[in-house]
């Protein structure tokens, strides 16, 4: 038997509640993480395994990252998401998924400078499937998606035949 995933979601707002959820239910074990006291609180993840209150800077000191198989980038702050992003570019961590439009992530890389190529073929920008739908929920669901079939090297085609038109 597979163990279930271990996610690690670096930052705590109101977005990363549905994820944290979806991805609870289908037995992961998630870990949050923020630097903000007003967002890592137990009481906001109630599904999580572990919510650490730590600044960026601090995090492969607090937390083993070599246990993890994804991590989700979500902070929207773009100084502690470059801080998070040149931790995990040093990190084992197989899948790393980074919250927000194209433009934000090559701002974040170019900061990054020579680190950025500890995230090749890992990185994973604008984060999710799309799947449709703009809310948090729909946007924490196409996460959950695309780390599931990245995690089980599954394809994301629709079981469905897409060359097949219904009458």
């Amino acid at each position: 038997l597979a163990l279930p995933p271990r996610l690690l979601v670096l930052g705590g707002g109101p977005d990363a509640q549905p994820l944290v959820d979806i991805a609870a239910r289908l037995s992961w074990r998630v870990t949050v993480y923020d630097h903000r006291p007003a967002y890592a609180r137990t009481e906001h993840f109630p599904a999580a395994a572990r919510v650490v209150l730590a600044r960026p800077e601090e995090l492969s000191g607090q937390l083993p990252l070599e246990q993890f198989d994804a991590a989700v980038v979500m902070s929207h702050h773009l100084p502690s998401d470059e801080r998070y992003l040149h931790t995990l570019a040093g990190s084992p961590i197989p899948y790393v998924g980074l919250l927000g439009p194209a433009m934000r992530r090559e701002k974040l890389l170019g900061d990054l400078g020579a680190a950025a190529a500890g995230l090749a073929g890992r990185l994973h920008s604008p984060i999710g499937l799309d799947l449709g739908g703009r809310q948090p929920e729909a946007i924490a669901l196409s996460i959950v998606a695309e780390i599931h079939a990245v995690l089980h090297g599954a394809s994301t085609r629709p079981f469905s035949n897409p060359t097949t038109v219904a009458a």
